[in-house]
């Protein structure tokens, strides 16, 4: 590879020089014949994956015809960002650097695009310049200027990663740091909004949630949240479309203490209900142990979300409040509405296990020790299935496992370890495994 690159600086070279002055698709006239056989060739070695034999060809074409297919640009950062990732010598490895900057900056000349070129070329210098953090950070912001809501996950998560450097620099504040976040959560959730985007897209404006998330939540406390949410409701006290983003914001970090936020969640709701708002107001007053009030408002939450991407949140807080209000058949309906958009959700498990183990009461020996077989049944697959739940999962477990019967009580009843046996009491009518305790 070091042979292959040797050239680089003669490659620069002719780049800058080939800039200055207009040419035909395929070059100068007399250059044509000569474009289209380099053209041939270097994509000939690149379906191969001979990436140093392809990089003299398309050094070529890059030089004599550089209109000739943006997929001399495509391959171009693949070719350099591979010798890059390879190269050990430092100065080497710079001047892949610069050139391959210097080819984002040549397909935008030729082939326009300047918002998604823009959005790779922040990225790549995140990823092979991360002490260029201010440079980088300039080129993203204008690329999610030009291309809003249209701008690639990737994009948004490293726009969202320059200015962190920048804040852990000294260069940027909270205040700019939550603005930033703010505006990225918009354009972020409004392509998880779409219902007809692909799972592999979903998955990446997922992951580009779940970093901006990470990076926001190191950084501002609630109340940092809480004061930088005011003085913008101060500056633009007339922007609903602001006043919705900044609750989003406010119940991301759960800063429901915040003197800000029940008149902020009022009057967003008051102003036009939404599944966010009903759901604000209903955190609101669960904390405050309103349940009936908090009940009410989850389930218009949930009743407003239909489809949307919160929804599981909606129906397990829903089904949580259903729960600590003893209404288990509720809670037990809820959770398994989520279990059918998240069949692993180990807090919905959970909910269905709390809701047999309330049947207890209703039923006597051994219906009532299969109540708790069965809860434990759901309790063990929670820990299996989720691992953020495993320890609450695990002391369920156990908490039923303290009201199994010893082997003489089972055996009174002629059932043995490992056994099937059907509950039928309390409104249950499931099978399960016979336990005793040890």
């Amino acid at each position: 590879m070091n042979d292959t690159i040797r050239g680089l600086g003669l490659l620069t070279a002719m780049i800058m020089a080939n800039t200055t002055y207009a040419q035909g698709k395929y070059g100068a006239p007399e250059d044509s014949v000569r474009c289209l056989e380099n053209l041939s060739m270097y994509q000939e070695f690149m379906k191969q994956n001979a990436l140093d034999d392809a990089y003299g060809p398309w050094r070529t074409v890059l030089s004599i015809c550089p209109a000739s297919s943006k997929g001399v640009y495509q391959n171009g950062t693949r070719l350099l960002g591979t010798f890059i990732q390879k190269e050990k010598d430092a100065a080497r490895k710079n001047a892949l650097v610069d050139s391959l900057f210097l080819i984002y900056d040549m397909r935008i000349q030729h082939f326009g695009e300047e918002a998604f070129v823009l959005g790779r070329k922040g990225v790549d210098m995140l990823i092979f310049s991360p002490e260029r953090c201010q440079e980088a950070f300039d080129i993203l912001a204008r690329s999610v200027e030009l291309g809003g809501a249209r701008s690639e996950a990737g994009t948004l998560s490293a726009y969202y990663q320059a200015l962190n450097c920048l804040y852990t620099n000294g260069q940027a504040t909270k205040d700019q740091m939550l603005a930033a976040y703010v505006m990225l959560m918009d354009l972020v959730d409004a392509n998880l909004a779409d219902e007809m985007m692909k799972p592999a897209d979903r998955e990446y404006f997922t992951k580009a949630r779940d970093n901006i998330y990470a990076l926001f939540f190191k950084v501002a406390e609630c109340e940092d949240i809480g004061r930088i949410v005011g003085d913008m409701l101060k500056a633009k006290p007339d922007d609903k479309e602001l006043k919705m983003r900044l609750l989003r914001v406010l119940n991301s970090k759960d800063c429901t203490e915040e003197a800000v936020y029940f008149p902020l969640a009022k009057e967003v709701h008051d102003a036009d209900p939404s599944s966010e708002s009903a759901y604000s107001l209903a955190m609101y007053l669960a904390k405050r142990n309103d349940l009936t009030g908090a009940a009410r408002l989850f389930k218009e939450a949930v009743d407003l979300c239909g489809s949307c991407p919160d929804k599981v949140k909606y129906l397990l807080k829903a089904g949580q409040v259903a729960s600590a209000n003893g209404n288990h058949s509720l809670a037990r309906s809820y959770a398994n509405q989520i279990l059918q958009i998240d069949p692993r959700n180990g807090e919905a498990l959970i909910l269905i296990g709390n809701a047999v183990a309330s049947q207890a009461g209703d039923c006597e020996p051994p219906d009532s020790w299969g109540v708790y077989w069965l809860a434990y049944d759901y309790y063990q697959k929670a820990r299996n299935a989720d691992a953020s739940v495993a320890d609450k999962a695990g002391d369920r477990m156990a908490a039923s496992q303290a009201r199994f019967p010893s082997t003489s009580e089972a055996f009174f009843y002629q059932l043995t370890d490992g056994q099937s046996f059907q509950v039928k009491c309390g409104g249950l009518n499931e099978s399960t495994t016979v336990r005793t305790r040890k």
